[in-house]
């Protein structure tokens, strides 16, 4: 209790400032004019009454110390001095602080950018409830489908045989369509999901409800759809009454029941669905019953304390189970889990091109950080005499050397706060240039950025501060009053500055080589022949209703006709998918006899 009522007397000095100042004067005050008194009192002149009271009590500075290192904080109160002097200090060269500043702002920057990346596609966790727990189910030996695909009958029976998992729930592949209501037709995408598939992330309604276990009835028993908190903005204007509507999803009728929340996209980091509706009135429901269908991707929460590796047990062991019912449609494969998303097996080739692109982006900040090494070491040699002769005052080298590194760590922050603005403004640039749902991935400052950012900042500062300071500590301050500004590195073959300008030409070498290459290999990229001619061509979105007496094929016969009438079409045509817009499904083609 003691040491606590210490602790915030400290404190509480400190953050008075003058005003503890101002007491502790007076105080000091008091005791110089009670032993002058008694001074005079013993015989004494006044005038030296008063010097004898003053040599007896001590310097005021003395005094000072030894008050706040007893009553005080300081530590902290020497760097707060430290800091006020590097500030002095960098105001007298400001060339000298702009180019620090600008280098570490560009080292810094492209760090917490590719950080702000890599951070959103696959360090964040799912914005759900007790992300930890989900997996997701994979084949093994992963095949070249890279994941558990089931029929719903199957789905069933892993949930309610298994033992070490809380819940399943399953979403089928992405399905796009014409999504309709009113006079408003719209392209849309989505999941067609389980009816436990909201509850089993926990999440809430932004609006109305969400689709619940109890609308598993049955094929064709809950017409009802979610919409994403993105179509219900940009396709319904925010109306707070869509719930209750009424559309048309191709030829199906749904029912709007509510709107997810702004930051739920599933667990898919790049295909954001504008809609999720029960799988029992999918269009391909009519496969809920059979065996061969699988429509299913399977999620699972694990019970607390399970372990991945116990629950692929169980898991493959109900497998070889329904391999034995089941021998014409269960193929009893063992399974294993991985992390849903990006996060899993699916991530490899992204999670290898960035982590690729953060190890070059750190590489530019090892480059910044020897360029400055480089000048703070120049900048030192030049302050020789001036810290010989704060030595030859009575300060210490350790207080020196702590003075160069405050001085980097000031450089380092301003540099530092500089690249967060930076990049701050260019993933926002970055979120706003890319193209609307599906097909998206958040990517933004949020805290995880901003510690990573402090970190990038600190740890930049000690590696470009430490080489001053060594500089100061093996300095001699006698050879140093004697002649001024010298090298205090030891005359030989190899000094710590080469090494510096040789690591800095090496990692840039590096780096425009690398950057040559990337371009070269984009621009073959882009002469690839791609077996057709998109010059010349254009791409118009058609959004044709199912409804009416009039057959889809008869409608698009006709539109095509209206187009190629059209002066200068020379040829018309239409597609589901169009190539390099995603979306696109790959399926095994075989020779004649294989």
């Amino acid at each position: 209790m003691r040491a606590l009522r210490r602790f915030a007397t400290r404190v509480l000095n400190f953050a008075t400032g003058p005003h503890s100042d101002e007491r502790l004067r007076e105080e000091m005050e008091s005791h110089l004019a009670a032993q002058t008194e008694e001074n005079i009192r013993a015989g004494m002149a006044p005038a030296e009454a008063r010097r004898q009271a003053g040599l007896r009590f001590g310097t005021v500075q003395a005094v000072r110390e030894d008050y706040l290192a007893e009553k005080g904080l300081p530590l902290l109160e020497d760097l707060l001095l430290d800091i006020r002097f590097a500030l002095r200090v960098l105001r007298k060269s400001p060339a000298f602080t702009l180019v620090a500043t600008l280098t570490l702002m560009l080292g810094i920057g492209a760090n917490v950018v590719v950080f702000g990346v890599v951070n959103a596609v696959l360090l964040r966790p799912l914005d759900v409830s007790e992300p930890q727990n989900l997996y997701q189910l994979r084949l093994k030996p992963w095949t070249s489908g890279k994941a558990l695909t089931t029929s719903y009958p199957a789905f069933e029976d892993y949930r309610q045989r298994n033992t070490t998992f809380s819940d399943l729930a399953g979403f089928n592949g992405f399905s796009s369509g014409r999504l309709r209501w009113g006079d408003t037709v719209k392209s849309v995408s989505g999941h067609a999901v389980t009816g436990n598939y909201f509850d089993f992330f926990g999440v809430q309604p932004q609006l109305g409800r969400l689709i619940q276990s109890a609308d598993d009835r049955g094929p064709n028993s809950a017409p009802y759809m979610v919409l994403s908190d993105s179509l219900w903005r940009t396709a319904f204007n925010a109306d707070p009454g869509v719930v209750g509507t009424m559309v048309r999803l191709g030829k199906y009728p749904f029912t709007v029941v509510g709107v997810a929340p702004a930051r739920f996209h599933g667990t898919e980091r790049f295909e954001w669905p504008d809609y999720w509706i029960p799988v029992v009135n999918d269009t391909s429901a009519e496969y809920l019953q059979d065996r061969k269908g699988r429509p299913l991707t399977v999620l699972g929460r694990l019970k607390p304390g399970v372990t991945p590796a116990r629950a692929a047990e169980d898991l493959s062991a109900i497998a070889a189970q329904l391999a034995k019912e089941y021998p014409t449609t269960d193929t009893g494969v063992p399974l294993r889990l991985v992390r849903p998303g990006l996060q899993g097996d699916a991530g490899d080739a992204v999670r290898g091109f960035l982590y690729g692109v953060t190890g070059l982006a750190l590489l530019v900040l090892v480059a910044a950080c020897a360029n400055l090494a480089s000048l703070f070491a120049a900048r030192a040699a030049d302050r020789n005499r001036e810290l010989a002769l704060r030595v030859a005052l009575g300060a210490s080298r350790w207080r020196l050397v702590r003075q160069l590194m405050t001085e980097a760590i000031v450089v380092s922050m301003l540099g530092g706060a500089a690249g967060l603005v930076a990049a701050t403004l260019l993933l926002g640039a970055l979120n706003r240039g890319q193209s609307p749902p599906p097909g998206q991935v958040a990517v933004g400052v949020d805290i995880g950025v901003y510690l990573a950012a402090l970190l990038l900042t600190l740890v930049s500062g000690l590696l470009f501060g430490m080489i001053p300071a060594r500089q100061v500590w093996q300095s001699s301050p006698l050879q140093a009053m004697k002649s001024g500004p010298v090298d205090s590195t030891p005359r030989r073959r190899l000094s710590l500055r080469d090494l510096l300008l040789g690591a800095q030409i090496a990692i840039c070498t590096f780096l425009v080589t690398a950057s040559f290459v990337a371009v070269r290999g984009m621009v073959r990229m882009l002469h690839v022949p791609l077996g057709f001619q998109p010059q010349g061509a254009m791409l118009a979105e058609m959004a044709v209703s199912e409804e009416g007496d009039v057959p889809l094929e008869t409608k698009k016969k006709a539109m095509l006709e209206a187009v190629r009438s059209i002066p200068g079409v020379t040829a018309a045509g239409t597609v589901s998918k169009v190539p390099f817009t995603g979306g696109l499904r790959g399926i095994p083609i075989f020779a004649p006899g294989t």
